[in-house]
Formats: C-alpha cells, sequence, structure tokens
C-alpha cells in the first residue's frame, strides 16, 4: 500500500473500531442511568453469569440481556448516523429510478425511529432484540448491512458487551439532574459537549 493507503486505513481502524464502540457506550451508560430498572436487571444477570470473575468472552454468550441493551441504544443513538453508498449500476428503488454512480445516503437514525418499522420507537426498551422479532433484516443497521456489511460487527459487539458488563457490575450510574445531551453527528453520533453522569461504587 501507498503511505496515502495505509494512513486511510488507519483512521479507519481508529474511527471504525475504536470510536464507534466508545460512542455506543456513552449512549448505553446514559439510557442505563435514566432507567435504573434495567441498570438493577443488568447487574443481576452480569453478577449470575459471571460473579466475581473478570468477564471475557466465555461470558458473553450467557449475557443475552447485556447485548439486547446495547442493541436498543444503537438502535436510539445509532454510531454512524448515516450510511453514504454509490449505485454501482443504473436501478429502481420504490418506484424511482437511480442512476449508475448516484451517491446514495441512507439516514439509519430515521431509520431506526421509523414507527412503520418499530413499535413505541422513542421508547427504550431492550425486549423489542428478545427472541426473534418479525422485522425486515434492514430496519436496524448500526453495522450497514449487504455486502459492505461493517467486518467488525462480532468484535464490537463482543468488546461492548464484556466492557459494559464489567462497569456495570463495578459501578451505578445516575443522570445528572436537568442535563440532557444534545445528540452531534461528526462522522459518529456523539454528546454535544460530552456526558456527564453521577457514578458511584457498588
Amino acid at each position: 500500500m501507498s503511505d496515502k493507503e495505509i494512513v486511510a486505513n488507519l483512521l479507519t481502524f481508529i474511527t471504525a473500531g475504536h470510536e464507534t464502540t466508545a460512542v455506543a457506550l456513552t449512549w448505553t451508560l446514559w439510557l442505563l442511568a435514566k432507567d435504573q430498572a434495567t441498570q438493577q436487571r443488568l447487574f443481576e444477570e452480569v453478577s449470575t453469569v459471571a460473579g466475581d470473575q473478570m468477564i471475557g468472552a466465555t461470558h458473553v454468550e450467557g449475557l443475552s440481556f447485556c447485548r439486547q441493551v446495547i442493541q436498543e441504544a444503537m438502535r436510539l443513538f445509532p454510531p454512524a448516523p448515516g450510511i453514504a453508498r454509490v449505485s454501482k449500476d443504473a436501478m429502481e428503488i420504490g418506484g424511482m429510478q437511480i442512476p449508475a454512480r448516484t451517491r446514495i445516503h441512507i439516514p439509519i437514525f430515521a431509520l431506526h425511529r421509523n414507527v412503520g418499522l418499530w413499535d413505541s420507537p422513542n421508547a427504550f426498551d431492550p425486549d423489542r432484540f428478545s427472541g426473534v422479532k418479525a422485522r425486515s433484516r434492514f430496519a436496524f443497521l448500526p453495522f450497514g448491512g449487504g455486502p459492505r456489511i461493517c467486518i467488525g460487527a462480532g468484535f464490537a459487539m463482543l468488546e461492548a458487551a464484556t466492557i459494559l458488563a464489567t462497569v456495570v457490575r463495578a459501578f451505578r450510574f445516575q443522570p445528572v439532574a436537568g442535563h440532557r445531551p444534545e445528540p452531534m453527528a461528526k462522522v459518529t453520533l456523539r454528546p454535544a459537549g460530552g456526558m456527564p453522569l453521577l457514578i458511584t461504587g457498588r
């Protein structure tokens, strides 16, 4: 690879492999801080599955509710709020003719809150990801979809579940009174000004 290609790949690794997971966990902790019952349920699952052991990949399979919490957080606040693609060939989508080489924007944030796809789309409800639900496989796209789906999706979920389980077992999170974060899209969907939370040891 050329130096330019190496730099481009390194920037992709940092943005796609680090910042996205960090942003996803940031929104997850805020949602849990606002929903103490869900946070307690997650704590109890982690305590049951892992006890006081260091949480690792072998525990993640048993942390089903933990994964549901992360999925629901990524539905409400997808780390990548939009995806751009360029059509390879001319095609028709929904009765609209799309010429070849047309830039197409997929608004993930709006898709994940579409009332035609989700019940109570603005509500935080991790149980919507329990079991197998009858919905389009393209209704939930935090990692994209199709042949260009994020190659690190599996690792990202493993990493995020391990981190979330570890911190929720050790700490209790509460919101800062009067603070409501403002989502800001800058490649990733991050809270403007950071995410203050009240954190206490368990």
